[in-house]
């Protein structure tokens, strides 16, 4: 940052993610990719970011791997992890993460209904590590625990 806030310095600026997959992009003409959460597990970065606009009815959630916070970055296959397919909501996404206990939650929000956008509602839902290898593993949803928040 500047030393009086007002910007990001130019020549520290790095992009760590785009939207360049067909689920990340599906209605928009430009590409989005945001709302970013990094967890560390096992050594290995889990990059957490939504993708497509978020009025979109498409807007979801996948992940890359990085052995470093600044990247390079690799999506990863099961993307998306979080979208309308999965818990019969419209624009699910950016989220972030809590834990209670072992136990770790994404907290998101959602389309208020499949004609609305507005106002948004916010979601919860636990989400699982699986370790697959001795650094790496897969993310996972568990789409029964999905519940609304009461505003």
């Amino acid at each position: 940052m500047e030393n009086d806030f007002s910007a990001i310095k130019p020549e520290t600026l790095r992009e760590c993610i785009t939207a360049e997959l067909p689920w990340e992009n599906t209605t928009q003409k430009w590409p989005v990719a945001e709302g970013p959460s990094v967890i560390k597990q096992n050594g290995i970065y889990y990059l957490f970011y939504s993708a497509n606009d978020f009025r979109n009815p498409d807007y979801a959630v996948g992940y890359a791997t990085s052995n470093s916070p600044t990247g390079p970055w690799k999506k990863h296959e099961t993307n998306p992890i979080l979208d309308k397919q999965s818990i019969s909501q419209n624009g699910t996404g950016h989220g972030d993460f809590f834990t209670i206990g072992k136990q770790i939650y994404y907290v998101f929000h959602t389309h208020n209904s499949t004609s609305k956008v507005g106002p948004r509602k916010t979601a919860l839902i636990k989400v699982e590590f699986d370790k697959i290898k001795k650094s790496a593993g897969v993310w996972r949803i568990d789409k029964k625990s999905f519940t609304f928040l009461n505003n």
